[in-house]
C-alpha cells in the first residue's frame, strides 16, 4: 500500500533552519527555563562550530559524535556538525563510560562536540570541542541531499550496536512528512522531551525547527517529574508533546490542558490512552517506523474510546508498505506477514556492515523503477479490512507454549486493554512444566484477577503461567521498557510424534506445519487446532504454503480442511498462484461491476441517478479559484478515469478516455429561498449520459464573501467510497501546485485499463473455484427476502430513496469494539450479526442473503487510483436464537472473510449461475445490503483554507433498504437508506430501533441466548415476510439424463434451436424454462430478434417472461401468429416489456467483445 504523495523541499535540515533566521532572526527557536535561543543566534553559534569542524578537517559525509547535556548547546552542536557537512553521532552523557567508549569506536570517531561535564576521559584519544559561544556569518552547509545527517545506534538481536545511517535526503522529507500531519508552523512549540539517541528526537527536535516553531528543550529534571514537566509546559506554552508510550500512563492529561497534539511511537500504546488523550479535542497520534527508516513510515490518529489494540495506521506520505511471507511474496487481506517499508526516508544501511545492509535494504521487487530498495524490518502486521495495519510485534518475540505459538505481543495488548493496567511486558520462561509465559504488569490488581480477565479473552496456552504486578515497569533511557530487567527466554518443548502423511502435498504440508507450531506432523488425521494451530498461525500455514505449493490456498481451507488431509485435498484443487503486479500501457476496459452499472443505467431509466455519488465541502477562507480550476484539472490528468465516458455499438459497452481537458467549474450564487441542502441534492440526482458525458462534475457555490462550497457529482462507474479520500488527497496537493508553492502532480504508475487486465488475469485463473464455492455455499438459501408490513411492489424496480438514522452513545460503542476485539472480529461483524437477526426475526426465516461490497485494491499499483473497486458479495446468514450474541457474531466475522477469499466471483455470474435472471421487480439475489465504513472520513486540506464536510441525502436507493455503519468520534451512527416505494419510513424506523437495541442487549450479556435478551419478542405467527424461492444451481449445459418432453411441433422446434444457438447449448426439453438453463436479460433480447425474424411474429418481449418454457411459449405464438398483432396490454404488461425490451443487445457480439472476462450468461445485477 502506498502513501499520498507530499513534496518536501531540496533542502538541507542546516539550510532550513538558516531560512527562518533570515526571515525571522529574533524568533524563539530553542526555550529552557529562563533561556531563550533565537534563531539568529542558533544558526550563528551553529556557523561558527562549523567552522570549527572544518578546520579539524571535518569533510562532507564524515562522522562528529555529538555528547551535550540538555541544554540550548545541545541543538547548537546538533545543528552545527550538519552545517560543516558532516553527520551526528548522539552520544547521551547519561550512558556509562563503558557504553560511550564502545559507540565511539564503532562509529570510528575522529571528533567528538562535548559539554564540559562530558568527561573527555571516556573517549580516549578521540578529539573533543567545546561549544562555542560567539557567532560567526552563515555559510549554506556543504552536504548534499546524498550525504549523512547522522547515524543512530540501536540495540541488536546479538547484543551488538548497529549504527543506521540516515541521508539528508531522509530527513528533509521526514521532518516535511511531519510537520504536515502534525501541522508543525511557526506559532508550534514542541516539548522536547526524547533522548538525542532516540529517533523520536526528529520528531520532537529537528521537525518542529524545520518548520520555524520553538523547541522547549526538557532537562532531566523535567522528564524525571511530572509535576516539573507540567509547569514547564504551562509555562512556556507547549502545544505539542512527544511522549514514549510508558510515560503517558504517568500523566494527568488534564494538566496539560494547553496542548493540541499528543504524539507517540516506539512500541504498543495502550488503547485507553486515546480515550485519555483526545479528551476535549485534543488530537493523538501514534507513528510507526524503525530507525532505519527515519522515524515514521506509517501513522494512526484515534479519538475517543479506543479498547482494541491501536493500529500502526497506514503508509505515511511518500512511502510504502509491503506484508509479506518467508519468500518475499505479498500476502493478502489478514494475512501475517512482514514489514517492508521503502519510500525516500529509507536510511542508507549500516555503518561498516556491508553484509548486514544487504541483508536488510533489499531491492524492491514490486516496482519496475530501478534503484528502489525495501527495508526489511523484522516486524510482523496484517492488514485489518478498513486498511490500516495491526502491529503483532517481532518476528523473533514469537514462542512455544504446550504446542502452540504465542505472539508475547498479542498477550501484551490484551493486558494493556485492561482499564485498570498501566503497561505490560511479556516474555517467556521456564517453569516446572517446560517452557510458560510470565507478565510483568504495571497495575494494582491482585494476581487472580489478572488471570481471570486473561482466560477470558486468551487462549489456555496464551494465558501467563506467573504474574508479577509493580507500580511501573522499567524503562531504558530512550523510553521503552529495560527487558533486560525481566526474565530470559528459555528452551523450546519438546515435540510430540505422530504417523506419516500419505502424499507428496500432504508430506509439504507438514513441513510448512512444523515450522509453525514447532512440532512434527506426522498423523495426516491430526487437527491443526488441536495441535496449537489458530487463526494467525493459519493465516501464516496459507502464506508458507502458497509459497510451496505455488497455488492460491485461502485461510478456509485451512479453517475447513482442518487436517494434513483435509488441508492438502483442498490445497490439490486449487488455482495456481498468479502476479501481484499490474500489466502497464492497457488501454481502457470496463470491469465486470462497471458492466453490471452500464446495464442498469441502459435498461432501467429509474437506475440512472441511482448509483451516483455526491460529496461537498465548505471552504472558509482566502479561495483562488482559478488555482482549484487548475487543480481540478490537473487531478483528471493523472486520474485517467476521471476524464472516461461509456458509449456502447449495438448494445456492446466500451470505455474512452477523452484527452486531458480543463475541467469546467461553474461557480454560482443561489437563487433567493433556495436552500443549499436542495441544491446539492438536485446536483447529486441529475443524471449522467454515460456515452456523452464525462462522468464526473464539480461546482463552485458562493455562500459568502470569504465561504464557498465545492461540489463534486460522480457516476459510482468511476468513483468508489475509497476514492473521496484519494480524490482529496489529488486536489490538495495540485491546489499548492497552482498556487506556486509545490511540484505538480505525478503521474500514476497505472491506469483502471491495467486494472481490468490484471483483474482477468487473475481471475482467469481461478473464477469457476471461486464460483463453484459461491454456488455450493449458496444453494437452498432462499433468494427473495421481503419484510412483512411493506407496500405493493411495483412491477419494475424503481430506486427511489429514503433514509432513518440513529447513534449509539461512547460507552455502547465502546462495549460493541471491545466485544468484537474480544473475539477476534470488528465491530462490522457485530452490527451484521445483530441485522442479520432481526431480519430473520422479522421474516419469520433463519437463512438470510446479506449482500455487502467487497474493496479489490490488492495491488500496490490500485492504491492511489480513483475508479470502482467495489464488488457486491452475497454473505449468507444463519441465524439460531437460541445461541448467544457472541456466536452470531462469531459467524458473521467468519462469514466475512470467506467472502474476502472468494473474490472472483460477480454477482452476476452467481445470478446467472442460479437462473435468477427473470427478475424485473426487484434485484435478484440481493436485495438488501451491508456496508460498513471502515475507512477514515475524507479530509481536504486546501492551503490556507479551512474545510468542513457538508452532508448530501444520498440520490437513490440501489436496493430495497441498505444499512450503513460508520464510527465517528467514538460513535457508532448507523442508517438505514430504503426504497419509500417498497417500505414505509414508520416501518424502517422500527427496524432500526430493533437493530440498535439488540446491539445494546447483545453486547452487555454477550453469552445469554438471543431470544431471552430484553426487547426480544416473537413476531406473531402469520405475519412473517416473503423469503421464498430457495437457490438451486441451473441445470449444467450436457445432460447426464435424457430428455423426456423433446420439443413435439413446428413452433416447439423452431424455438428449441434458437434456444440452443443464443445460450450455446446442444438441446432443450420442451418443458425447460429459458432462466433456468441460463438465460437473463442480455440474452432474452437476442431471442426475441431471433423468433421475430425466423417465425415473422410480433413476439414482444414481456411474452418471453410471462412464458418462460418452450412449450408454453409455443402455445402463445401459435395462438397469435394469425392476427400479427399483440393483444391489449394491462399497464403490468407494459411495464415489463419496457423493461425488457431496454435488455435488447446482442450477446453474441457481447461475448466476442468482452474477451478479458468469462461470459456473463444471467442476468447483470
Amino acid at each position: 500500500m502506498n502513501g499520498p504523495h507530499l513534496p518536501y523541499p531540496e533542502l538541507c535540515l542546516p539550510d532550513l533552519v538558516a531560512g527562518h533566521a533570515q526571515r525571522r532572526p529574533h524568533a524563539p527557536a530553542v526555550v529552557q527555563g529562563d533561556l531563550t535561543l533565537s534563531y539568529r543566534d542558533l544558526v550563528g553559534r551553529a556557523s561558527a562550530l562549523a567552522a570549527s569542524l572544518r578546520a579539524h578537517g571535518i569533510a562532507p559525509d564524515d562522522l562528529v559524535g555529538v555528547c551535550v547535556d540538555r541544554r540550548p548547546d545541545l541543538v547548537v552542536a546538533l545543528l552545527g556538525v550538519q552545517a560543516a557537512g558532516a553527520g551526528y553521532v548522539p552520544l547521551d552523557p547519561a550512558l556509562p563510560p563503558q557504553r560511550l567508549r564502545e559507540l565511539s569506536a564503532e562509529a570510528r570517531l575522529d571528533v567528538i562536540v562535548g559539554a564540559p561535564t562530558a568527561a573527555p576521559e571516556a573517549f580516549g584519544d578521540v578529539t573533543v570541542l567545546g561549544v562555542p559561544a560567539e557567532t560567526a556569518p552563515w555559510q549554506p552547509t556543504p552536504a548534499t541531499l546524498s550525504t549523512t545527517a547522522y547515524a543512530m545506534f540501536t540495540s541488536g538481536s546479538t547484543g551488538q550496536p548497529k549504527g543506521a545511517v540516515i541521508e539528508h535526503r531522509a530527513l528533509t522529507e521526514k521532518v516535511t512528512n511531519i510537520a504536515d500531519f502534525s501541522n508543525y508552523g511557526e506559532a508550534t512549540r514542541c516539548l522536547a522531551f526524547a533522548s538525542i539517541g532516540f529517533d523520536a528526537s526528529v520528531a520532537d527536535l529537528l521537525a518542529p525547527l524545520a518548520a520555524g516553531g520553538t523547541v522547549v528543550l526538557a532537562g532531566d529534571a523535567e522528564r524525571a517529574d511530572p509535576t516539573r514537566l507540567y509547569r514547564v509546559c504551562a509555562e512556556q506554552g507547549v502545544d505539542v508533546v512527544v511522549l514514549p508510550p510508558p510515560i503517558l500512563p504517568l500523566l494527568d492529561p488534564a494538566r496539560l490542558p494547553g496542548v493540541r497534539l499528543v504524539m507517540t511511537g516506539g512500541e504498543a500504546t495502550g488503547p485507553e490512552q486515546v480515550g485519555r488523550w483526545t479528551e476535549g479535542g485534543r488530537r493523538f497520534i501514534s507513528v510507526y517506523g524503525p530507525t532505519e527508516a527515519t522515524v515514521l513510515v506509517s501513522w494512526f490518529e484515534g479519538s475517543g474510546t479506543w479498547t482494541r489494540p491501536i493500529p500502526i495506521g497506514r503508509p505515511a506520505a511518500n512511502h510504502r508498505i509491503h506484508l509479506v511471507d518467508d519468500s518475499l511474496r505479498e500476502v493478502g487481506p489478514g494475512e501475517i506477514g512482514e514489514v517492508l517499508a521503502g519510500g525516500p526516508g529509507l536510511g542508507r544501511g549500516y555503518l561498516f556492515d556491508a553484509a548486514r545492509t544487504a541483508e536488510r535494504f533489499i531491492p524492491d521487487p514490486f516496482t519496475p523503477q530501478p534503484g528502489q530498495r525495501l527495508y526489511r524490518t523484522g516486524d510482523l502486521a496484517r492488514w485489518l479490512p478498513d486498511g490500516s495495519l495491526e502491529f503483532l510485534g517481532r518476528a523473533d518475540r514469537q514462542v512455544k507454549i504446550r504446542g502452540q505459538r504465542i505472539e508475547l505481543g498479542e498477550v501484551e495488548a490484551v493486558l494493556r486493554r485492561h482499564p485498570e493496567v498501566g503497561n505490560a511486558s511479556v516474555q517467556a520462561g521456564v517453569g516446572p512444566g517446560g517452557q510458560e509465559l510470565v507478565a510483568y504488569v504495571a497495575t494494582g490488581l491482585d494476581v487472580a484477577d489478572l488471570r481471570a480477565y486473561c482466560a477470558r479473552l486468551l487462549p489456555p496456552a496464551a494465558v501467563p503461567a506467573r504474574m508479577f504486578t509493580m507500580a511501573e515497569l522499567p524503562i531504558t533511557i530512550n523510553g521503552k521498557i529495560d527487558t533486560e530487567r525481566l526474565v530470559a527466554l528459555a528452551e523450546p518443548a519438546p515435540a510430540p510424534q505422530g504417523e506419516a502423511p500419505a502424499t507428496d502435498t500432504e508430506r509439504l504440508i507438514a513441513q510448512a506445519w512444523a515450522v509453525l507450531l514447532d512440532e512434527p506432523a506426522l498423523d495426516r488425521d491430526a487437527d491443526f487446532y488441536d495441535h496449537g494451530g489458530h487463526s494467525i498461525t493459519a493465516m501464516r500455514l496459507v502464506a508458507d504454503l502458497r509459497k510451496r505449493l505455488g497455488r492460491n490456498i485461502a485461510i478456509e481451507d485451512v479453517l475447513i480442511g482442518r487436517t494434513l488431509r483435509g488441508i492438502a485435498a483442498r490445497a490439490d484443487a486449487a488455482a495456481e498462484a498468479g502476479p501481484a503486479t499490474a500489466s502497464r500501457g492497457r488501454p481502457p476496459a470496463l470491469s465486470p461491476a462497471q458492466q453490471r452499472l452500464w446495464f442498469l443505467d441502459r435498461y432501467f431509466h429509474a437506475a440512472a441517478s441511482a448509483y451516483n455519488v455526491a460529496f461537498a465541502e465548505r471552504l472558509t477562507g482566502p479561495l483562488d479559484i482559478a488555482a482549484l480550476a487548475t487543480a481540478l484539472t490537473a487531478v483528471a490528468d493523472r486520474q485517467q478515469i476521471l476524464r472516461w465516458r461509456i458509449p456502447d455499438t449495438d448494445g456492446v459497452p466500451y470505455a474512452v478516455a477523452d484527452p486531458p481537458a480543463p475541467v469546467p467549474l461553474p461557480v454560482l450564487e443561489l437563487a433567493p429561498g433556495t436552500e443549499l441542502a436542495t441544491h446539492l441534492a438536485t446536483g447529486a440526482a441529475a443524471p449522467f449520459t454515460l456515452a456523452t458525458d464525462t462522468l464526473w462534475r464539480a461546482e463552485l457555490i458562493r455562500t459568502g464573501a470569504d465561504e464557498h462550497v465545492l461540489a463534486v457529482y460522480a457516476h459510482h462507474a468511476v468513483f468508489d467510497g475509497w476514492s473521496q479520500s484519494l480524490f482529496y488527497a489529488d486536489l490538495a496537493t495540485a491546489y499548492r501546485a497552482a498556487l506556486g508553492d509545490g511540484p505538480p502532480l505525478p503521474p500514476l504508475p497505472a491506469t483502471y485499463g491495467d486494472y481490468v487486465a490484471w483483474r482477468a488475469d487473475r481471475s482467469r485463473r481461478r473464477a469457476q473455484q471461486d464460483l463453484d464455492w459461491w454456488l455450493e455455499h449458496l444453494t437452498g438459501v432462499p433468494v427473495v427476502l421481503e419484510l412483512p408490513g411493506g407496500r405493493d411492489r411495483p412491477a419494475e424496480q424503481t430506486f427511489t430513496s429514503a433514509a432513518v438514522t440513529t447513534r449509539l452513545d461512547r460507552a455502547a460503542t465502546a462495549a460493541l469494539t471491545d466485544l468484537a476485539a474480544g473475539l477476534g472480529a470488528t465491530p462490522a461483524a457485530a452490527v451484521l450479526a445483530a441485522f442479520a437477526l432481526v431480519l430473520a426475526r422479522r421474516t419469520g426465516h433463519p437463512d438470510l442473503v446479506i449482500g455487502t461490497p467487497t474493496v479489490d485494491r490488492r495491488a500496490a499499483d490500485f492504491e492511489q487510483m480513483v475508479g470502482f473497486f467495489i464488488e457486491i458479495a452475497p454473505l449468507r446468514l444463519r441465524q439460531a436464537p437460541e445461541a448467544g450474541f457472541a456466536e452470531h457474531v462469531r459467524a458473521a466475522w467468519e462469514e466475512l472473510l470467506a467472502a474476502l477469499a472468494h473474490p472472483e466471483a460477480p454477482v452476476e455470474r452467481l445470478v446467472g449461475g442460479f437462473g435468477l435472471g427473470g427478475l424485473l421487480d426487484r434485484s435478484p439475489l440481493v436485495q438488501v445490503l451491508f456496508n460498513m465504513y471502515t475507512f477514515d472520513e475524507p479530509k481536504l486540506d486546501l492551503a490556507g483554507l479551512d474545510s468542513e464536510p457538508v452532508p448530501v441525502a444520498a440520490p437513490g436507493s440501489p436496493f430495497d433498504l441498505t444499512l450503513y455503519g460508520v464510527t465517528r468520534d467514538g460513535h457508532l451512527r448507523v442508517e438505514i437508506v430504503f426504497n419509500p416505494e417498497v417500505y414505509g419510513t414508520d416501518l424502517m424506523t422500527a427496524l432500526l430501533g430493533e437493530v440498535e437495541q439488540l446491539l445494546r442487549a447483545g453486547t452487555a450479556d454477550p453469552r445469554q441466548p438471543v431470544s431471552q435478551l430484553p426487547g426480544w419478542t416473537a413476531i406473531p405467527a402469520g405475519t412473517p415476510g416473503h423469503v421464498t424461492r430457495a437457490a438451486r444451481v441451473k441445470r449444467a449445459v450436457g445432460r447426464s439424463g435424457a430428455i423426456t418432453q423433446r420439443p413435439a411441433t413446428a413452433t416447439e422446434r423452431q424455438i428449441a434451436s434458437v434456444w440452443c444457438n443464443v445460450l450455446g447449448i446442444p438441446e432443450v426439453a420442451a418443458t425447460d424454462s429459458f432462466f433456468d438453463i441460463g438465460g437473463g436479460s442480455l440474452a432474452v433480447a437476442v431471442v426475441q430478434r431471433q423468433l421475430n425474424r425466423l417465425l415473422g411474429t410480433n413476439l414482444r418481449l414481456v411474452d418471453l417472461f410471462r412464458h418462460p418454457t418452450v412449450r408454453t411459449l409455443a402455445t402463445h405464438l401459435d395462438s397469435t401468429r394469425a392476427s400479427m398483432e399483440s393483444p391489449a396490454e394491462s399497464a403490468e404488461d407494459a411495464a415489463v416489456e419496457r423493461a425488457a425490451r431496454r435488455g435488447a443487445v446482442r450477446l453474441q457480439r457481447a461475448r466476442r467483445r468482452w474477451t478479458d472476462e468469462p461470459a456473463v450468461e444471467g442476468d447483470p445485477a
